[in-house]
């Protein structure tokens, strides 16, 4: 029983450190063949037909001037447009921060340890700034881009707009509209017009395209979404890259995987470019069938375009074309309250079907106790109840193995060049005394995929995100707990964890080989070492989850024995 505990345990650690790369490099996504797309071959049915333009005179070409920026302030973010391009400039996020207002005063660091001091900023320091989800510079770069591409003319977005307001400020039950113009020397007029909500991160964009030229136009429409992952540390928590819900099926491209361009064909539902717990996505609204282009240069700035064919537009007609468009944090309630689909960015992994009800009632404990350490702490409290039986039951097997140690001795010593017949004594022995080897194990296979549901939740779930539980180390005004989604700077949770496995581990029956109940006390150091730089809440699940089995197996030990 003791080797296949061992086994049992060794393929836990090794499922849970290696289920993701697994998946990564074993399960990839699949991934349409590529296809160039060019503006002579357009979608297989017409999706945007052209109306009449109103009886209005011919707008005269947009006059060369520098370019203005347009603020939008709401209570949720303050957007910053340039006429450059009609572009996103800057867009912040009025409840979020880009960091908490924490400065480091000590600290060393050694391999995989890494300790700090830290304390709050003084009164009257300058606060964190907004969480910027414009990460580009570049105005060439910048997110938005509405380009025209014809079958013999590359895409250009770069003749200059002209919006028809330099400022906009809504409370929370208010509305806006903003329009960029642009007039080209040939005839083609393109105007933006965005709406605005002051209660909503969804913006509302209708491309308005206009022939005022003598002959008809035909081509693609593109809208692009921009972002830079050159500064990140890509591969943290969250998901950095791109997700699209593409021909009813989720697709991923990670940054800096994508090494040339990537071509979706068919029903586009939206297309988002992700940083950890914040999205940028577009969502065409009139139409799904389309062509959706995805790349990543060296430059590691990942470009989505969504391109929208437009068959011939007549003389003196245009065409409109909707889209919704979401920058915001992956908040699973505010996405499904949106009703775009745009709740399914957020996930889980393997065990998504399982992560979701977890979340449900971490965030219903969270409710009524206003601390999400408070919340993991009942949340594994009533995972150990729902476990209680499986886990006694397992003590149980635990002891009465360990009571067959010595016959169990006696047989492999009888029978050691005979593996055999050792084998065939030891399943009657276990018969004989009704004892299942394998029992022992069951609970912790049963509960390896909740285990990994909660640590994708407790990692990548935006309500850990700057949420605290201690936010300073008892009598003292150094910074321990104050935020869960990141590791603990003072290692002292993934210490007393490793403590408390220690005392599980003296609790538990001792293997008959040696070697194995050395190999079992060295459970506690890796575990340890391994903890020390996961997030603060998933090591608080784990701390909690151990006393509680502590307190079991004591109780199973002293009155169930």
């Amino acid at each position: 029983m003791e080797k296949r505990l061992i086994i049992a345990v060794t393929l836990s650690l090794v499922i849970f450190l290696g289920f993701g790369y697994l998946k990564e490099k074993f399960y990839p996504t699949p991934l349409p063949e590529e296809s160039q797309p060019t503006a002579s071959a357009p979608s297989p049915q017409e999706v945007i037909k052209p109306s009449p333009v109103p009886e209005t005179p011919l707008v005269a070409p947009t006059p060369a001037k520098p370019p203005q920026e347009v603020v939008v302030d709401t209570p949720l973010y303050q957007a910053v447009f340039t006429e450059q391009g009609a572009r996103l400039k800057s867009f912040k996020l009025k409840k979020y921060r880009e960091k908490l207002p924490i400065t480091t005063v000590a600290g060393f660091g050694f391999w995989w340890f890494n300790f700090e001091i830290q304390k709050y900023q003084t009164a009257g320091a300058q606060p964190p700034k907004f969480k910027e989800l414009i990460e580009i510079t570049d105005p060439a770069q910048l997110p938005l881009a509405v380009a025209w591409e014809t079958s013999t003319a590359p895409p250009t977005s770069e003749v200059p707009y002209t919006a028809n307001q330099k400022s906009m400020t809504l409370d929370e039950q208010g509305t806006g509209s903003l329009t960029f113009t642009q007039v080209r020397p040939d005839g083609l007029v393109l105007i933006k017009t965005l709406n605005f909500r002051g209660d909503s991160y969804q913006i509302d964009l209708k491309v308005t395209v206009k022939n005022q030229s003598p002959q008809p136009l035909a081509g693609n429409l593109n809208l692009s979404l921009t972002t830079s992952y050159a500064e990140k540390e890509v591969g943290g928590y969250g998901f950095w890259g791109f997700v699209g819900f593409i021909n009813q099926s989720r697709e991923e491209v990670k940054s800096a995987k994508l090494t040339e361009l990537k071509t979706f064909t068919g029903q586009i539902d939206w297309a988002s470019l992700e940083d950890g717990y914040f999205m940028k996505a577009m969502v065409p609204r009139a139409q799904h069938e389309a062509i959706l282009t995805v790349q990543e240069p060296a430059s590691q700035v990942m470009t989505a375009t969504l391109k929208t064919a437009l068959t011939a537009i007549p003389t003196g007609q245009q065409a409109e074309i909707p889209y919704a468009l979401y920058f915001g944090p992956k908040e699973l309630s505010i996405l499904k309250a949106l009703n775009l689909g745009l709740e399914r960015a957020v996930d889980f992994g393997w065990f998504n079907i399982l992560a979701m009800p977890l979340l449900y009632v971490l965030k219903f404990c969270y409710r009524y106790v206003n601390n999400y350490g408070m919340a993991i702490i009942i949340l594994t409290a009533l995972i150990r109840i729902l476990f209680i039986y499986p886990n006694h039951k397992s003590y149980k097997s635990m002891q009465a193995m360990q009571k067959l140690q010595p016959k169990i001795a006696k047989l492999r010593e009888k029978y050691k060049d005979d593996r055999e017949t050792m084998n065939k004594e030891l399943m009657g022995l276990y018969k004989t005394y009704k004892v299942n080897p394998a029992s022992g194990c069951l609970p912790m296979l049963l509960q390896l995929p909740v285990f990994i549901a909660l640590y994708n939740i407790l990692g990548y779930a935006i309500e850990m995100r700057h949420a605290p539980f201690i936010p300073n180390l008892p009598f003292t005004d150094i910074v321990w707990l104050a935020d869960l989604s990141v590791r603990d700077p003072l290692l002292i949770t993934p210490l007393i964890m490793g403590v408390t496995m220690f005392i599980q581990q003296k609790m538990s029956p001792a293997p008959g080989d040696p070697m194995q109940a050395k190999l079992m006390l060295m459970m506690p150091i890796i575990f340890t070492v391994m903890f020390l730089n996961f997030s603060s809440g998933l090591v608080l699940y784990w701390l909690i989850n151990n006393v509680l089995s502590i307190i079991q197996q004591h109780f199973t030990n002293k009155y169930l024995a």
